[in-house]
């Protein structure tokens, strides 16, 4: 499935500098927590609860509060061992996606002229299995927010200007992204689909609270959430 780039493992700081977790609250959606039945043998024979407790215990993702599940979809995944099996195959790349996004938002900030210092993403799985995801970070710059988005948009007409003058080199270029994209698709299609937005703060205190106010509908809320 292709990843959308528009829009950290909890253990990720280890990239950067200062980063802290975020415990992120959100108020319950009144889910249940009884076992959930399914086709004899097609399930996990855990109830939700169980379930959400295994994938904390096996999956550092889970366990640090950065990833959510919709409460829908984790009722799923408990009565359907193939739909779990295709949660917990994504629950094993986002360290590696993470990883992947640091690296390139780092690159980009580089090319700028500044570092980032806090990165931290979290993810929140849908109740159709599509994935939102939110990038939050703090760039070390001479200067603020402002200036340097008017340096990057410079930058881009000043690309726009250069494209109009190759227009065959970029056809090649076009062509080419397109092969890669191809392989990746390939590679990858058991991928769900991903949302990407990147929220960039002044402080790190700034991108911890922002984390916080961050709304995931639909969340299960593990011991909050009591009628599935």
């Amino acid at each position: 499935m292709a990843m959308e780039i528009n829009n950290v493992n909890p253990n990720y700081a280890s990239y950067v500098n200062g980063s802290n977790r975020a415990n992120v609250t959100q108020k319950s959606n009144s889910l249940n927590e009884k076992a959930v039945s399914g086709t004899a043998g097609s399930g996990t024979g855990k109830s939700v609860a169980d379930y959400y407790s295994e994938l904390q215990k096996n999956y550092e993702c889970m366990s640090g509060g950065n990833v959510s599940i919709s409460g829908k979809y984790l009722q799923q995944c408990a009565g359907d061992s193939k739909k779990a099996k295709e949660l917990e195959d994504f629950l094993k790349k986002i360290p590696e996606l993470e990883k992947q996004g640091y690296e390139q938002l780092s690159a980009q900030n580089a090319a700028l002229g500044g570092k980032v210092t806090v990165y931290q993403q979290t993810w929140m799985i849908n109740d159709d299995g599509s994935v939102q995801s939110s990038v939050y970070s703090v760039t070390e710059t001479g200067m603020t927010n402002a200036e340097r988005m008017k340096k990057n948009m410079d930058e881009r007409l000043e690309k726009r200007k250069e494209k109009k003058e190759k227009e065959e080199k970029i056809k090649e270029q076009k062509e080419k992204k397109v092969e890669e994209e191809e392989k990746i698709q390939e590679k990858d299609k058991n991928m769900p689909e991903i949302s990407i937005n990147y929220i960039e703060a002044e402080t790190e205190e700034e991108m911890l609270s922002l984390i916080q106010q961050e709304k995931r509908e639909g969340a299960y809320y593990h011991k909050v959430d009591v009628s599935i």
